[in-house]
């Protein structure tokens, strides 16, 4: 299985490597949805029952959103007030076996491949989530591949993107941007996966690419040029080269940790998420893991509302030839 629990990321690492050939198979381009307004917050989304288990009372069962299609849905957000869901999609259903004909496609055709959404883009959906449209910061024609967006309280977009390799037209690393401006967050490595925590002024990230959990103190008030460190332990694991932890979400008082990780299945690579909580005013101790949501197959990138009762999530599975594909959960509380 290797890293294809988190292979959405592998794939913007690998997107402008030098790869072998072959030939992609387009599939139909979907019109985008226009915008809508987005319904009230007591009106829930249907859906297919999932797998997926949340170690917590009062949550119902995961199901799985009605925007997701054959394609590839991966790095879900949850706005605050729950009336979107911003989420990377690319129209492939087995991009993770298409990674190599994919890259040689968009760089020997990076107009054709932006039109047909084969660079992979950043998507919003509207509540109760049955449609989606590409986002504004994936829609200026550029080929580059953009996910994991964060949205803050206060509208600032944070996300990933290879757009540097083709404004520079040389292989540059996957970076975080901040409302379409680069962050030289950690220079020469990849970026992945932002969070930004306004209320302690902390910017989390992956780094180098999924591996770990790295974090930016003081980050706005130092323009995000502040020094970064490897989160302490036990956010990352001791054994940081076997074990993977990433994608980090902190409720809005920063206080409580949601991750990504392989800590309980590190031969496996089985990605699972846990929650911690911080034990100092500092963020230099915290609580020892807890699981709270698992899945026999990889399950990762929680977000929550600010209210904490509804969440979404992204799970992977095997199609009937093998080839994995991934989809975007929801689940709410319905009790205390």
């Amino acid at each position: 299985m290797g890293k294809i629990q988190l292979v959405s990321l592998l794939f913007i690492i690998l997107i402008l490597a030098a790869c072998g050939g072959g030939e992609v198979s387009i599939p139909p381009t979907a019109t985008p949805a226009p915008p809508t307004t987005p319904a009230a917050r007591d009106v829930y989304p249907e859906g297919e029952p999932g797998t997926a288990v949340i170690h917590e009372p009062g949550w119902t069962t995961p199901i799985k959103l009605p925007f997701n299609d054959d394609g590839w849905e991966d790095s879900p957000y949850i706005t605050r007030d729950g009336r979107q869901i911003l989420f990377f999609y690319h129209p492939l259903p087995d991009l993770a076996t298409q990674v190599g004909p994919l890259t040689d496609y968009i760089v020997n055709n990076p107009e054709e491949a932006e039109a047909n959404g084969m660079d992979g883009k950043i998507y919003v959906s509207d509540r109760p989530f049955t449609s989606r449209r590409v986002h504004p910061i994936s829609q200026d024609g550029s080929p580059a591949l953009e996910c994991c967006p964060y949205l803050t309280t206060t509208g600032d977009l944070f996300y990933a993107s290879t757009r540097r390799s083709w404004e520079l037209m040389q292989d540059e690393p996957t970076a975080v941007y901040r409302n379409g401006a680069w962050l030289d967050l950690v220079p020469g490595e990849e970026t992945n996966n932002p969070h930004y925590c306004e209320a302690k002024d902390e910017l989390w990230f992956d780094c180098p690419s999924d591996a770990n959990l790295c974090l930016m103190r003081d980050a706005a008030a130092s323009g995000f040029q502040g020094e970064v460190a490897l989160a302490p332990y036990p956010v990352n694991a001791r054994d940081v080269d076997k074990i993977q932890d990433s994608q980090a979400f902190l409720t809005d008082d920063c206080n409580t940790l949601y991750i990504t990780s392989s800590r309980d299945y590190p031969d496996l690579e089985l990605i699972q998420i846990y929650r911690l909580q911080r034990l100092d005013e500092a963020g230099s101790e915290w609580s020892e893991p807890e699981l709270f949501i698992s899945n026999e197959t990889p399950i990762a990138e929680l977000s929550m509302t600010a209210d904490g009762r509804e969440l979404t999530f992204a799970q992977i599975f095997w199609r009937d030839d093998g080839a994995p594909g991934i989809d975007i959960y929801y689940s709410r509380k319905t009790s205390p």
